[in-house]
């Protein structure tokens, strides 16, 4: 997904969080993507996972001075887990 958003060359960073390191190594070869690696075990409820990881992002954007609190993202998730299924969009306000 990420490297679907990267050949639209978006302004933003696009925060790419992902549990496997090659594909952290493979997302630094494309434009505006910074990959970060997620080390804790997955949840067993994909939702939770799914927020788990968004909340590391948010954490680390901040941290990299990407974005602030009180700013507002995009987060590009999918419905479950694999490749294919993402289809969801959410507007999300830093906190």
């Amino acid at each position: 997904s990420a490297h679907l958003l990267s050949r639209y060359r978006p302004r933003a960073p696009i925060i790419a969080v992902t549990r496997c390191g090659q594909t952290a190594r493979q997302a630094h070869l494309y434009r505006g993507i910074y990959p970060v690696l997620y080390t804790k075990p997955a949840n067993d409820v994909w939702a939770e996972d799914v927020d788990l990881r968004v909340n590391f992002a948010l954490e680390m954007g901040k941290h990299r001075h990407f974005f602030k609190s009180g700013d507002v993202i995009i987060v590009v998730t999918g419905w479950r887990p694999g490749p294919g299924y993402t289809n969801t969009m959410r507007v999300v306000l830093v906190p």
